[in-house]
């Protein structure tokens, strides 16, 4: 069997994140009619460009014959002449190998003279004919001349082959710092413009957007950001690699780490690499930020992290943290005068910083452009040579203030959750009419405190509200500045169902995720950031509400009371979401629905053989003491395995887990069960086979989920998808009748 090795790249298991990215880069690059002159990858380094860039050549080289594949890794050459010849040599050489499928061409040293042979011995005549311009060139002394030809070289290719040649271009930064004086030829700008002006596609990958400038771009250019893996991805990199060295590893402490490698795979490696050279499990967050420590200031990370920066001298370490370390942007003047620095000079330095991609400078302004990893190593290698502090005082300090970050990253990920569930609450409102008292936390109180089993029914006769139709939630950041406090959220909708100016209402949400109640300081806070708020809104009415997850002080409420701010407890807001999910429900029994707080369990399974059955069992003991009969269990528990395996098969995460969330309330058990996947099966994905045009067996599972529960609903979610399947219980003495 042929060796099918062209360039390095790393194993398939620790690939992770980038195929949405990398299919559509193929698609681009080898459909006649979508592929367009060029694409620009833009990231900061080692966040996987390279890695990408060499997928695209395998696949294009081994699995298509539409485009010619040519992958050229710019080397900081110290003049154009030989850049022009190694790229002239790189293009040649591997274009024989696509044409012979023959990667040995591609690994190996061949010269011009060898290639210009091998050229005629593959009968290819008219394509020798640029080496033969190159070597005049070169003995001319014409180095313009012999540059323009090599970057023309791959034009050429496509003209005489009939195929075109698709260029694939990485660290096309270095491309600018190719000349030998102010007087030769910029190599940046002649590749620019050669790729502009051929007929031949491109990709280029680069840290800083600095490589196009020189060249007639135009709209010609496509640009994808490419960014570390998101926390849900990392966390599952840092797992597989976890196991794959047999590391004992907590989930949450690899989440949080994720976080703090700004999803870098090159960060992530060397992580993983130092626990397994040090024996040191990943269980517990000291374990991690010892380990962090020890990697970004002295490890490997270290190492080329080091090896990166391009710093001239102490001055450039100077303005490097003090611009890493600002709040935000600040201007030239203001740096120059507060480091005591020359005009002129911080000019020569932030220019060397920019090309590093390390800053971003704009009209006179400069902030950090770099992640977090670097900023920790610039913050100690400012502290050990500028202020002379030792390594291992900054290693401790960096130790403690990681678990202090850690730790608050760990309350902030629980207290995000209540702040997700009311803007989901916000973005169901339609019109529907819900019970007031689910707004007045102190109306509320006195009446479940005194008979915890009235039914809703009966507080109808009370009051009801009518919500707007909300058309969209974003948070108050934009408009607080630096304002402090709980968040607070924007709802912008219209009342009535009429979409004009003397309807339209904002709803002002403030949200306390927090184990103490809402007390009067912050209902002060939030009268005081809801005038503020006010101010840029015109709509005709405004509405204001307070969330607190363990509800409020007795001085709030009469504050509230006062202002008339609706006010909302964890209680409320449960039988508040479930209220709004009944109103879209045609199939809701007709039974008394009590206040009584739903009960939830949580149970998570891994994604292997016979693992919902552990999701059966437990279901059907809630089943059982919610009071459901054996069919009815029965048919639960046939739909909940059928969701479990739909969710297995369509998980995206390599070793993924499935989330389960059973709510058994008064009338009816829901269960949530979501994956980390593209999608479940849906009725969209029934299709028919070609040889019986019978539905495929795995469409089944819808119509079956159907007929067995009350309701079956999909949920599209960041990152994966979630079903959610209702059974309703009907009581003894309760009608089973279902409303039409």
């Amino acid at each position: 069997m042929k060796d099918k090795l062209l360039f390095n790249i790393c194993p398939d298991g620790e690939f992770f994140g980038r195929a949405q990215e990398l299919e559509y880069i193929l698609e681009r690059a080898t459909c006649q009619q979508k592929r367009s002159p060029g694409i620009f990858l833009l990231g900061k380094r080692w966040i996987g460009k390279t890695e990408m860039l060499r997928r695209v050549h395998r696949e294009l080289f081994w699995s298509q014959a539409r485009v010619v594949p040519v992958y050229y890794q710019f080397k900081g050459y110290g003049s154009p002449e030989v850049f022009a010849e190694d790229f002239l040599k790189e293009v040649v050489k591997q274009y024989l190998a696509f044409r012979k499928r023959d990667p040995r061409f591609i690994r190996s040293e061949i010269s011009l003279d060898k290639l210009a042979r091998l050229l005629v011995d593959d009968d290819s005549f008219g394509l020798s004919e640029f080496i033969a311009l190159h070597r005049e060139a070169k003995k001319s002394g014409d180095i313009i001349a012999a540059l323009r030809n090599s970057l023309n070289a791959p034009q050429l290719l496509t003209h005489r082959s009939g195929v075109p040649v698709y260029l694939i271009l990485d660290d096309i930064d270095l491309a600018s710092g190719v000349y030998p004086d102010v007087k030769g030829p910029h190599v940046g700008k002649e590749l620019m413009e050669a790729l502009c002006a051929g007929a031949s596609s491109f990709l280029a990958a680069g840290s800083t957007v600095k490589a196009l400038e020189g060249g007639s771009v135009g709209a010609s250019i496509e640009a994808i950001s490419l960014s570390g893996l998101d926390e849900e991805t990392a966390a599952s990199m840092m797992m597989e690699l976890c196991r794959q060295y047999n590391l004992e590893f907590d989930t949450e402490v690899l989440t949080l780490g994720a976080n703090k490698l700004c999803g870098n795979p090159m960060y992530i490696k060397n992580i993983i690499w130092a626990a397994h050279r040090s024996e040191r499990p990943l269980t517990t967050l000291k374990n991690f930020v010892e380990l962090y420590a020890g990697e970004v200031f002295e490890g490997n990370i270290a190492f080329s992290l080091r090896a990166s920066l391009k710093l001239k001298g102490l001055n450039d370490l100077r303005v490097l943290n003090a611009i890493a370390f600002a709040s935000g942007a600040v201007s030239e003047e203001d740096m120059a005068e507060r480091l005591r620095v020359e005009a002129l000079e911080l000019g020569k330095t932030l220019e060397n910083l920019s090309a590093s991609g390390l800053i971003d400078t704009n009209l006179g302004s400069v902030k950090w452009a770099g992640d977090g990893v670097m900023k920790d190593f610039i913050g100690f290698v400012y502290e050990t040579r500028v202020k002379g502090r030792s390594g291992e005082e900054v290693k401790t300090s960096a130790i403690r203030d990681g678990l202090k970050e850690g730790f608050n990253q760990k309350g902030l990920r629980v207290q995000g959750k209540l702040k997700e569930e009311i803007v989901a609450a916000l973005k169901s409102f339609n019109g529907q009419k819900i019970l007031k008292v689910l707004m007045r936390n102190q109306i509320f109180i006195s009446r479940y405190k005194k008979d915890p089993d009235k039914s809703v029914e009966k507080l109808k006769e009370e009051e009801d509200l009518p919500l707007p139709q909300v058309i969209g939630c974003f948070d108050s950041l934009r408009w607080e500045g630096n304002e402090t406090g709980p968040p607070i959220i924007i709802a912008q909708g219209f009342q009535n169902g009429r979409y004009d100016s003397g309807n339209e209402v904002i709803w002002i949400t403030g949200v306390k995720d927090a184990l103490s109640p809402v007390n009067i300081g912050d209902v002060e806070s939030f009268i005081r950031r809801s005038l503020l708020l006010k101010e840029n809104f015109r709509a005709a009415r405004i509405v204001r509400w307070i969330v607190g997850r363990e509800g409020f002080t007795g001085e709030a409420l009469k504050r509230i009371d006062s202002e008339g701010i609706y006010s909302t407890d964890s209680v409320q807001l449960k039988i508040l979401k479930d209220s709004l999910e009944d109103k879209g429900s045609p199939n809701r029994p007709k039974s008394a629905h009590t206040l009584a707080s739903n009960k939830e369990f949580e149970v998570v399974i891994p994604a292997s053989t016979k693992a919902e059955l552990v999701a059966a069992r437990a279901v059907e003991e809630i089943g059982t003491e919610m009071g459901f009969d054996e069919n009815a269990i029965g048919q639960i528990k046939a739909a909940l395995v059928e969701a479990c395996i739909n969710a297995f098969e369509h998980s995206r995460v390599k070793a993924s887990k499935v989330f389960l969330r059973f709510v058994a309330g008064d009338d009816k058990l829901t269960i949530h069960v979501q994956n980390g996947g593209v999608d479940f099966d849906s009725p969209a994905a029934v299709s028919m086979t070609e040889s019986d045009s019978l539905p495929r067996k795995r469409g089944w599972g819808f119509e079956l989920m159907k007929g067995l529960m009350d309701e079956v609903r999909f949920e599209k979610l960041r990152g994966g998808a979630k079903i959610v399947l209702v059974k309703y219980l009907i009581k003894k003495g309760v009608s089973g009748d279902k409303e039409a």
